[in-house]
């Protein structure tokens, strides 16, 4: 940022001598800090300066921060004898030098160290600007508050401000805030922008524009801190993570109606948006009785607005951006990939990886920005396989549709083929870590006959074009710094040495109900790290050789020349997220999972898999860091309520059948809860396994423990095996779901009985 004097020209040029006639003239003879008086004392002169008799030839004179002239610690006229007293507690930090400037000089500037300076001395001064803007919001009081320091401006007529801020602690983060009045409704408009540190506004010139996405942004991001503004970069990190991008752009819409559209106001009882947003319950009933058309008009605007959307430049695109998908607030994600770029040959690709199937990604493109998104388009598309259970994702064909229906839907879950053939990404916010970015696809659906219920197999004429709008955080690599795997250790939630659930190279061999063969790719795997540099799998029976590399690395080479390096992005409590990339020759893919530090003396026998009590059982959350799987409440939808409830040899399924119901009359609501028959189950030295069906074993493979909020929590590396007999296929035991992490969280059905919503 350019550092700007804040001397007065209209003083300046009131005055009857020009600057030059003070050239060398300033003579500083003491400067120092006074203890007692708490007063930083600086005394000088103007050598050759005579003044008329009233006062019109008086100098003009500026004490400032000789590191930030911007920063301005007294300003007065004088006719030549400069005795200045400046309250230490007026000032935001103490500087080690001033400055003397007379009449605007500032090439002149006289300098002195401050002597008996307390403590530290110095700060950071930068000169901060943008837009206060929905559509501009004219004359919005802008502020900002520092070490206790509050530096306020108004915005023009066009919404532009300028702000001059200043701190001694650039690791501090700078909350930017704005208040206006609609002049149509009344309406408070209280908007805010949490930026980033101090440090990265200090190394950017770009405009901070304080808008409706960023107002949603700080109260997502507030949700994901307990409520809490986060106070360290760290925090704010960790925060932006949860932040849901599909919620942030209905709020940012919400918020357009409201300032923009007359036919729109606060709820009653709210004067401030910030407080209205916050509010689960008053957003929902407000989007209940909005027409949808509208929230996708003011979404439509909002992402066509270059003074909203932070937009790209070819300059801007890193070499590597991480795609980590949003989660749920206190949980890590589990899915993500890679796009890699190359800003010269205007090329790059995509990894990643179907954890369901095992199927690698490995996608080549060219890229461009085209008025401010990048616009990417695959030469050879490659085809992914998906379950669905809907036949109108697969096909708009009325005709079909009834057939399916007339048959009796299908038997199981059918695959579908997808091949995608153009992406366009739209960055709407630039985050301290994660960029919120808006992507378009375009790809076509075809799907192979499918089994129904009486015996018939429907066919799919023709492929289904898909065009699909989606929401994802980005994280460019230069933003990251991985924490390390370390290798000299005994003991540590990053010491490689010991036990670990974590993403491991081998096959799950065939998949049970089509004969599928699992490529030799990535599932979870118990694995257990050896100080001497070997690695063995549990379940994989997959040896293997590791290291640490400079970069803090994990290092996992195979016998058949498959290399996986893997890098620790995100840590909540003893989860690690970690993004892995799998490389043997011309193969490469990657995969971003939760991985977890074996415990060593886990028990998990009949004692250990009890319930706490007669309501209390495990619920298996693979999936409850999808966005919207828990509530404000901090209770799990009951699609996330699916688990077990353990006696001493038998085991009853147990999950939620249905939604809450209606409140009663005292306003209350419950969860119906359904325990299927009791199966049995065993304990063995290295797995539990569940006998879920007479042709179904669920096998876990316990890792670690905890305790989060109260409730008990365990780590298992989980796989199922079916015999084919069940499906038509030959008899043996063979692989029903691929190995996978899966947390185990006592939850109290209780909680979820008689509940005012």
């Amino acid at each position: 940022m350019q550092l700007q004097s804040l001397a007065l020209a209209a003083l300046f040029g009131a005055l009857a001598l020009s600057p030059s006639a003070y050239a060398e003239q300033i003579k500083i003879q003491n400067v120092h800090f006074d203890a007692d008086s708490n007063q930083l004392m600086v005394k000088a002169k103007i050598d050759g300066h005579h003044h008329g008799q009233d006062g019109a030839g008086d100098a003009y004179v500026e004490i400032v921060d000789a590191a930030n002239p911007g920063f301005v610690l007294s300003a007065f006229q004088t006719p030549k004898q400069i005795h200045s007293k400046i309250d230490a507690a007026s000032l935001a930090f103490m500087p080690c030098q001033v400055g003397i400037v007379v009449n605007g000089d500032m090439d002149n500037m006289a300098i002195a160290d401050v002597k008996n300076v307390p403590g530290s001395c110095g700060g950071f001064a930068v000169t901060i600007r943008g837009l206060i803007t929905d559509e501009p919001i004219p004359y919005a009081t802008v502020s900002v508050t520092l070490n206790g320091n509050t530096f306020t401006t108004v915005a023009d007529e066009n919404g532009a401000y300028s702000l001059d801020v200043l701190t001694t602690n650039i690791e501090q983060l700078l909350l930017i805030e704005s208040s206006a009045t609609n002049s149509e409704t009344g309406d408070s408009i209280d908007f805010v922008n949490l930026v980033g540190s101090f440090a990265k506004v200090l190394s950017e010139d770009d405009p901070i524009n304080v808008t409706n996405l960023t107002t949603a942004k700080y109260s997502l991001v507030l949700e994901a801190n307990g409520g809490e503004q986060p106070t360290t970069l760290a925090e704010l990190e960790q925060a932006e993570t949860a932040v849901d991008a599909t919620e942030l752009f209905q709020l940012a819409a919400i918020i357009k109606l409201i300032v923009d559209d007359p036919g729109y106001q606060l709820p009653e009882g709210y004067d401030s948006i910030l407080d209205f947003i916050a509010d689960e319950g008053a957003v929902d009933t407000f989007v209940a009785s909005t027409p949808p058309e509208a929230l996708e008009q003011a979404l439509a605007d909002i992402l066509a607005d270059s003074n909203l959307v932070a937009g790209f430049s070819a300059a801007d695109v890193p070499s590597l951006y991480y795609a980590i998908s949003t989660t749920s607030p206190g949980y890590l994600s589990r899915s993500g990939s890679a796009l890699e770029f190359d800003n010269v040959g205007m090329t790059g690709t995509a990894l990643s990886f179907l954890q369901w199937n095992g199927q690698p990604i490995n996608q080549d493109f060219s890229w461009a920005v085209v008025s401010g998104r990048i616009e990417v388009s695959y030469s050879a598309p490659l085809m992914t396989e998906e379950l669905s259970d809907s036949i109108e994702y697969v096909t708009d064909n009325q005709a079909e549709i009834d057939a399916y229906y007339a048959g009796g839907g299908a038997t199981e879950n059918f695959i579908t083929h997808r091949t995608l053939t153009q992406r366009a990404y739209t960055r709407v916010v630039d985050g301290s870590l994660v960029d919120v970015v808006s992507v378009e696809s375009r790809s076509e659906l075809s799907t192979p006959p499918i089994p129904l219920s009486d015996g018939t197999f429907l066919t799919i004429a023709q492929p289904k074009l898909v065009l699909e709008t989606a929401n994802v955080n980005f994280r460019a690599n230069y933003d990251i710094s991985n924490i390390p795997f370390v290798s000299n250790c005994s003991a540590g939630d990053t010491c490689v040495s010991g036990l670990w659930a974590g993403q491991y190279h081998y096959s799950e061999g065939t998949r049970v109900y089509d004969d599928y063969v699992l490529p030799n790719t990535a599932y979870a795997e118990a694995m257990q790290f050896v100080a001497d540099g070997t690695v063995s799998g549990k379940i994989s029976n997959v040896n293997a050789n590791w290291t640490v590399d400079g970069e803090g690395r994990l290092v996992i080479t195979y016998p058949d020349g498959m290399t996986q390096t893997s890098q620790i992005l995100d840590k909540l409590g003893i989860e690690l997220g970690v993004f892995s990339v799998f490389e043997n020759a011309g193969e490469r893919f990657a995969a971003y999972d939760i991985w977890v530090k074996g415990d060593a003396n886990l028990q998990l026998g009949a004692n250990e898999l009890q319930p706490s009590s007669a309501s209390h059982f495990w619920v298996g959350e693979i999936n409850s860091w999808i966005p919207g799987s828990v509530d404000a409440m901090g209770l799990l939808s009951y699609e996330r309520l699916w688990g077990w409830q353990f006696g001493a040899t038998e085991v009853q399924n147990t999950y939620a059948a249905g939604d809450w119901s209606a409140p009663d009359g005292d306003g209350l609501s419950s969860m119906p809860f359904v325990q299927d028959a009791p199966v049995p189950y065993a304990v063995t030295a290295d797995y539990v396994s569940i006998s879920r069906f007479p042709f179904a074993e669920r096998y876990w493979y316990p890792i670690n423990s905890q305790v989060i909020d109260g409730d008990r929590v365990f780590y298992v590396v989980e796989r199922e095996e079916r015999n084919g007999e069940a499906y038509g296929r030959a008899p043996g035991y063979r692989t029903f779901i691929p190995a996978r992490i899966n947390i185990e969280r006592e939850r109290n059905m209780a909680d979820y009985t008689n509940v005012a919503r």
